[in-house]
C-alpha cells in the first residue's frame, strides 16, 4: 500500500491544507502557516515498505492574477489581490521545492490551478465523490468552512493517479 498526499498551499493563515490518504482513509492536516508545514514535512515518515506520492497545487505554474470576477474592483483592491496572488505563487513553488528535496523529485507532482479543476464546494457532491472512492474521512467536518480540506482531498486523488501512471511507466 502506498501513501498519497494532496497539498493545497496558501499564504493565508490556516489556509494551508494537506490530505494524507492511505488504506482507504483520508486524514487531514491544516497548517497554521508555512513554518508549521515545514516542520511537519521534515518529521513525516512514510510507513516501512511504502512509497509516498505527493501532488501539490502550484499556482506559480499559471502566469495569471486570480481575481475571482472582481475586474471592476477599485485600484487598491486590485493591487491587494495581485499581491495575494504573488504570495500564493511563491509559497506554492517553495512547497514543491521542499517536497522534492524531502521525498524525491520523482514522487512529487505539481499541478496548476487549472489542472486541479473547479472547487467542489457543494458538500453533497463532495460526499458522493468520497463515497464512490470508498474512503473514510478523518478530521473532516461536513461544513462550508472545510473548503481547503476538500481541495487537498481532490489533489490527493491526483497523487493516486500520478502513482498509477508512474507504475505503468515502469512496465
Amino acid at each position: 500500500m502506498n501513501t498519497y498526499i494532496g497539498i493545497d498551499p496558501s499564504f493565508r493563515k490556516s489556509g494551508f491544507a494537506a490530505c494524507i490518504m492511505r488504506d482507504n482513509v483520508a486524514d487531514f492536516k491544516i497548517f497554521k502557516g508555512f513554518l508549521d508545514f515545514y516542520k511537519w514535512v521534515h518529521a513525516y515518515r512514510t510507513p516501512d515498505g511504502e512509497l509516498t506520492y505527493i501532488s501539490i497545487e502550484n499556482s506559480n505554474l499559471q502566469n495569471v492574477t486570480f481575481q475571482h470576477g472582481k475586474a471592476d474592483a477599485n485600484k487598491g483592491i486590485r493591487e491587494k489581490m495581485s499581491r495575494d496572488a504573488g504570495k500564493n505563487q511563491a509559497i506554492s513553488q517553495i512547497t514543491v521545492d521542499i517536497c522534492r528535496v524531502v521525498f524525491g523529485e520523482k514522487y512529487v507532482h505539481e499541478i496548476s490551478p487549472e489542472e486541479k479543476g473547479a472547487k467542489i464546494s457543494h458538500m453533497l457532491i463532495f460526499n458522493a465523490i468520497v463515497r464512490n472512492d470508498k474512503v473514510t474521512l478523518v478530521g473532516y467536518k461536513n461544513l462550508a468552512s472545510e473548503q481547503d480540506k476538500r481541495d487537498a482531498y481532490m489533489i490527493a486523488r491526483k497523487a493516486k493517479t500520478y502513482a498509477n501512471i508512474c507504475s505503468l511507466e515502469k512496465k
